[in-house]
């Protein structure tokens, strides 16, 4: 197990990987309350290879979501601060590569030289250099089109999966394939049912090996609630199993997306709109009120994690 996986008590001077926090078990549980877990709506937890360093996002408005980062400095965590590429128009849904020198996000900031903002969402990247991080670039064809694009994954071997709202899919939102080959990026390939519906597939995971994806969406047939996470494994023959929803100990009635394993493969982290409860207003004050929706566990979206064992307990046994 890398270092990233060890787990110690918070401002000791020493390494506190994951902000310090106890590791999660095969039920998931909130992560980091009131460090990253607050009343504001989170989602993206990313961390950088060594697990000391994260970018996140919170959305601030319709379509629109900051990207935020915190590190260790001297065994201290600092106070979330923007992306120093954040810029006018932030962004969402962050990748970071293996050797966390390369971080993709989603933004709609111009393609071209201009002030206004996009239609729509594009896939962008930048590189982590000696002086911080590159501008950042837009892959262009056949990654990004007009319509929307979001939520790039990618493989140990450079293939990137992606949700996009394309013509030419299955239904409304629908997952998308490019490999690379020889430093290029070939025709997206739409991936088949079961993974594909008629219906929406949101943020797509793949497995580092492409052995597993797993994706939010809604199958009305075994649904806990809005979008659930649901796993699909590849068999010898490359092709996909039916979806398996990934059960109650992490999907809930308020709907769940942005799963990220953790650098040292050990975690799931996810979004989950999950909701405290029936609120006791015998007595309640404004400043209650407040303090309520200040909190996390609000309903409005909180970062979770999950022992990654999990996975290998949904796989189909032979």
């Amino acid at each position: 197990m890398s270092s990233s996986c060890t787990q110690k008590s918070i401002d000791t001077g020493k390494s506190n990987p994951y902000l310090g926090q106890n590791p999660p078990g095969l039920t998931g549980e909130l992560f980091a309350p009131g460090k990253m877990s607050t009343g504001l709506q989170e989602l993206n937890a990313v961390f950088f290879p060594d697990g000391k360093e994260v970018i996140y996002s919170v959305h601030i408005g319709v379509w629109q979501w900051a990207m935020l980062m915190m590190k260790e400095v001297d065994g201290k965590w600092t106070a979330p601060y923007p992306a120093p590429f954040n810029g006018k128009y932030g962004g969402v849904d962050q990748f970071l590569s293996k050797d966390g020198n390369r971080l993709y996000f989603c933004s709609n900031r111009p393609r071209a030289n201009k002030d206004e903002p996009e239609a729509d969402y594009d896939i962008w990247y930048v590189d982590r250099t000696e002086d911080g991080w590159s501008e950042p670039v837009n892959p262009g064809y056949p990654i990004n089109t007009d319509a929307h694009e979001f939520y790039p994954s990618l493989t140990d071997d450079g293939a990137i999966y992606f949700q996009s709202r394309r013509e030419g899919g299955i239904g409304a939102s629908d997952i998308y394939r490019c490999k690379l080959e020889n430093g290029q990026y070939q025709t997206a390939e739409l991936l088949p049912p079961p993974i594909n519906s008629e219906d929406f597939e949101g943020d797509a995971l793949i497995a580092p090996d492409e052995s597993y994806i797993i994706v939010s969406t809604r199958r009305v047939d075994d649904n806990i609630g809005s979008s659930d996470l649901y796993i699909s494994f590849r068999d010898e023959n490359n092709n996909w199993g039916e979806l398996i929803n990934m059960g109650e100990g992490i999907n809930s009635t308020g709907g769940e997306n942005c799963q990220m394993l953790s650098p040292c493969r050990k975690y799931l982290f996810y979004t989950s709109r999950q909701y405290q409860g029936q609120v006791d207003q015998s007595g309640i004050t404004y400043k209650h009120i407040l303090e309520k929706w200040n909190e996390p566990q609000n309903g409005y979206g909180d970062i979770y994690w999950v022992d990654a064992g999990i996975i290998d307990q949904l796989k189909p046994k032979d």
